[in-house]
């Protein structure tokens, strides 16, 4: 049997042990994914604040808005990088609807999340509803129409890590739509 001389073996060992262990330090030292495209200013034409919107959206190059319409409904999808990462929508209800009504047919979010104290909004991680104070002729905050009330829905692909993010942007979303023409023209 042949033997190294004293020390070769140990030397080879060191040499090989600080190869894997490089190999394995440069897999581990890559950094966060970025987000390489500018936080939208709106939503299909809704303001929305970026410091409600920048938590619900994920790393990539580029970001595309897609709106569409259908009766009493006014939706906005913001695609990245050809994925739908945030999906809203603007629509009529009857007057008589509840947050819990309304997520219970709206995705990402169940009538059994958790509810903001005032009953106005329901949100998770992955979705929330909430409704719009359309401003009256009068001047004070309603729901629209006497017969009917305007809800924002929002669903994210990937959950947030706070559902505080969810109804942040949610309440921030209803704030602004109140602003817009769907209190009328929905």
């Amino acid at each position: 049997m042949h033997r190294f001389p004293y020390g070769v073996g140990r030397s080879a060992a060191l040499v090989i042990g600080a190869a894997l262990l490089g190999v394995s330090a440069v897999g581990c030292s890559s950094s966060e994914p970025k987000r390489a495209y500018a936080v939208p200013a709106d939503l299909c034409g809704t303001k929305v604040p970026g410091s409600a919107l920048t938590p619900l959206l994920p790393p990539g190059k580029k970001a595309v808005q897609e709106p569409s319409a259908a009766v009493g409904v006014q939706r906005c999808r913001l695609k990245v990088d050809g994925e739908v990462a945030l999906s809203t929508s603007v629509e009529k209800r009857a007057a008589d609807v509840s947050a819990q009504d309304v997520a219970q047919s709206a995705e990402g979010v169940e009538p059994t999340d958790t509810a903001s104290g005032d009953g106005q909004y329901v949100y998770g991680k992955s979705g929330a509803v909430g409704r719009v104070a359309c401003p009256s002729s009068s001047g004070k905050a309603d729901s629209g129409k006497a017969d009917r009330s305007i809800w924002v829905t929002a669903r994210v692909s990937e959950a947030a890590d706070d559902a505080k993010d969810l109804l942040g942007f949610v309440k921030a979303y209803a704030e602004a739509t109140a602003g817009t023409d769907a209190c009328t023209k929905l």
